[in-house]
């Protein structure tokens, strides 16, 4: 169990501090974000959702995984598999409806496919060690 624990704690981490960085990003500058989809924002209104959306939401989902790593690891984790198995869900329909991304998107299809199963299957991991953990109750003398 303790080896499920640190690689879980280790996985929430990673995924608090990448979900930073670009929450930061985006609340210091939204242009940078969309820059890298090669959207250009052309008013306040965009600026203002992509500050909310990408950045304050990201921060404190962000902030919540950071959190989780130490306090709150399944729950961590399955917001992990539901964040990232939206994202892929969301590129999937895209590519079935609007056709092939670019190689951007295909990259992050990868990462984040590959966070929602690492997430999952944690999940599955801690559940099954806890499971297999045995109780010993002592009788009194």
């Amino acid at each position: 169990m303790q080896t499920q624990h640190w690689i879980t704690r280790i996985f929430l981490l990673l995924i608090g501090l990448a979900t930073l960085n670009i929450a930061v990003q985006a609340l210091i500058d939204p242009q940078t974000v969309m820059t890298m989809v090669d959207v250009q924002l052309g008013n306040v209104t965009a600026r203002n959702s992509i500050r909310a959306f990408y950045g304050a939401v990201n921060l404190f989902f962000a902030l919540f995984w950071l959190y989780a790593a130490f306090r709150a690891q399944r729950t961590g984790l399955l917001l992990a598999a539901l964040y990232t198995g939206g994202f892929v869900f969301g590129r999937l329909l895209s590519m079935a409806l609007d056709g092939m991304p670019g190689a951007f998107a295909l990259q992050w299809l990868v990462v984040e496919g590959v966070c929602a199963v690492v997430a999952v299957g944690l999940l599955v991991w801690g559940k099954t060690a806890a499971g297999q953990q045995t109780v010993v109750v002592s009788k009194p003398a």
